[in-house]
């Protein structure tokens, strides 16, 4: 891919992802076009071109190429009497053109980050085009989701999306399938551990677990050095583009557009706490780790200004009703 080094600015960037929003509500005029025809028309040949198309397709309303090539069907095998279709096909079509090459741009103009980001895998011994092709994977998906409205940088919003999918390509290079019944086994260990844990408020001897698990403690310990996350997922489902790990939550890592709207909060959050003084702003960001460190506790705070558990707590509230009202927070709590 070629690559532009001139940076996107802020207006540039509204602009791009204003017309990529526009041309994806272009894309679902078009393809409720081509719904209409195809139910009317099951077994044409054209329906026979357009369908497959929209069935094996993800995000079909941003693959503008594909929209493009079901609108050039369309409008060479719509009947006669279907110019209201035909027209409004034809009207959306340079929405999605200039969605397109819109599209274009701002993965061309972000190679640098996902460059920037694959390069911190190195060490893990994977193709630096591999992790850039992942890279790029998160940088489309960003692309698409971005909510030019909300007045954020593209790279701070796009940063999430690219490290996860890297991350997850790296993982996947280390993976090791392990048979059904190992992770039924790994499974009741893991399970039987949680539950003393939680009845005696401390981890579990080995020789318990093992006891509790009609195991012995050697086999309890093999299958818990076996990670059991490592399993391929990336089997395609169907016919389609989707691969197994597209159909599974994760329920622990948040996903990627969790990930950078809680990125931009705390952008913003950090921007008005610069209006509190000093000490007041320390307080908050020691208790909610804004800082990247380990939450501080109550008393540790108190500890360190001199003051009870209870006066931190009644401190904290107070704060938290000070920066609530901060005009910048209550715009983005307009935005849920």
């Amino acid at each position: 891919m070629i690559t532009d080094k001139r940076l996107l600015s802020q207006d540039e960037e509204k602009t791009y992802a204003t017309q990529i929003q526009n041309a994806a509500q272009a894309s679902c005029q078009i393809l409720r076009v081509a719904e209409s025809f195809i139910t009317l028309n099951p077994n044409s040949e054209p329906a026979s071109l357009i369908k497959p198309i929209i069935e094996t397709s993800k995000n079909l309303e941003y693959n503008f190429v594909k929209i493009q090539d079901i609108s050039e069907v369309l409008l060479s095998e719509l009947p006669p009497g279907e110019e209201s279709g035909r027209d409004l096909v034809q009207a959306n079509l340079e929405q999605i053109e200039s969605g397109k090459e819109s599209k274009d741009q701002m993965i061309i103009r972000n190679q640098g980050l996902v460059r920037k980001l694959a390069s911190t895998h190195l060490s893990q011994k994977v193709p630096i085009d591999d992790l850039i092709q992942a890279g790029n994977i998160g940088l489309v998906r960003a692309v698409e989701k971005f909510d030019p409205d909300r007045g954020n940088k593209f790279s701070t919003y796009a940063r999430d999306w690219i490290k996860q999918t890297i991350n997850r390509y790296v993982d996947e290079q280390h993976t090791i399938k392990i048979p059904e019944y190992q992770r039924n086994k790994i499974s009741r260990i893991r399970k039987v551990q949680n539950e003393l844990l939680q009845a005696t408020g401390k981890e579990a001897p080995l020789s318990i677990v093992a006891t509790e698990c009609e195991m012995t403690e050697n086999q309890v310990e093999t299958l818990l050095a076996i990670k059991q996350d490592a399993i391929s997922l990336n089997k395609s489902i169907g016919e389609g583009e989707s691969d197994l790990e597209d159909m599974i939550e994760d329920e622990e890592s948040p996903s990627p557009e969790a990930a950078a709207e809680e990125t931009m909060v705390k952008e913003e959050l950090i921007k008005v706490l610069k209006e509190l003084p000093d000490k007041e702003r320390e307080v908050i960001v020691r208790r909610f780790a804004l800082d990247g460190e380990k939450e501080a506790t109550l008393e540790e705070i108190g500890d360190s200004l001199g003051l009870s558990k209870e006066a931190v707590r009644l401190k904290i509230q107070r704060l938290l009703r000070k920066l609530a009202a901060s005009p910048a927070l209550q715009d983005l709590s307009k935005m849920e």
